[in-house]
């Protein structure tokens, strides 16, 4: 037994999707197995998550609110547990439902573990046939969990206070469909993010998504940010995240309401208003076809070691 996948990526933050209008097939109990095998990035094909989109007869049409619903979105971290939502995942996603119907331009809803999300998308005005933009209606943005544990001591050695963003000058828990930890530090780049993302991100039973960040230097609404992502770890890239350090970069009184967010993998652009709105970019990689998994794998979640 094989499946057909494609293979994308937002700003860097890659994704393995499978796209069914079979209910049984998306409900099958093997995912996890499926995205740490193929997930991983020397044993298998190399994600940061694998999606599952269901459409058609798969999709929720009599939801009690009377939105209709064209995709159903569920997404698997690289080391098998579940997401309730991704921002760059959403436009992958999206971009691989318009290549299955043929369309270059419209609007799509979506329902994802986080709500309901609307993605416009259009061509790249660069005319490469393999990017898309869109436009994604994330939501709003709300307090987040408070964690289980207190923060860790800071140390005597400055250095590596900064390296693990113990010398935070500010911080925020934002949920927007899943929970953000928003550090704002004088440099993120002098930040150890692989050291630092799972040591702020112990302190949740459930786990966060970790965000250090800064204005960035001689530009006026646009902060720079390095990412861990619950069960993905290092990425290029965060869609969700680049919404919550918007929300809170501006709440903060550092921005406007128009925020460009510089990440590793490239540039994103946050409306900040009751409904926040997320620009950027959807590259189409690949079609690849994967075997089934023999037997259920234990396979480490991807860090910052396991990246190219």
């Amino acid at each position: 037994m094989t499946f057909g996948l494609t293979k994308h990526h937002g700003l860097g933050n890659d994704f393995l999707i499978l796209l069914t209008d079979d209910p049984d097939v998306a409900a099958d109990a093997r995912w996890p197995d499926r995205a740490r095998a193929w997930c991983h990035r020397r044993t298998g094909v190399g994600a940061d998550g694998l999606i599952i989109g269901e459409f058609g007869a798969a999709a929720p049409s009599d939801r009690p609110d009377g939105v209709p619903v064209d995709l159903r979105m569920t997404l698997y971290n690289a080391d098998g547990s579940i997401a309730e939502i991704s921002g760059n995942g959403l436009r992958c996603l999206v971009q691989a439902e318009a290549r299955r119907r043929g369309v270059e331009s419209g609007k799509l809803v979506v329902l994802t573990g986080g709500g309901i999300r609307t993605v416009e998308f259009e061509p790249s005005p660069t005319a490469n046939p393999d990017v898309m933009v869109g436009r994604a209606e994330m939501g709003s943005a709300e307090e987040g969990p408070a964690p289980d544990r207190p923060p860790a001591p800071a140390g005597q050695d400055a250095v590596r206070e900064r390296e693990l963003a113990l010398d935070a000058v500010a911080y925020r828990v934002i949920d927007v469909g899943n929970p953000h930890l928003v550090l704002r530090v004088d440099d993120p780049r002098a930040v150890v993010i692989s050291d630092a993302g799972p040591l702020h991100e112990s302190r949740w039973d459930g786990g966060i998504n970790v965000h250090v960040v800064a204005p960035t230097p001689g530009e006026a609404d646009a902060v720079d940010m390095v990412i861990w992502e619950r069960g993905a770890g290092v990425t290029e890239a965060c869609g969700s995240g680049a919404t919550a350090v918007a929300r809170a970069v501006h709440d903060w009184g550092l921005t406007g309401p128009k925020v460009t967010v510089h990440m590793p993998g490239g540039d994103a652009v946050v409306e900040v208003g009751d409904v926040l709105v997320l620009h950027g970019t959807a590259t189409y990689v690949a079609d690849v076809t994967v075997p089934e998994i023999a037997v259920a794998v234990d396979v480490a979640p991807v860090g910052a070691g396991e990246r190219a």
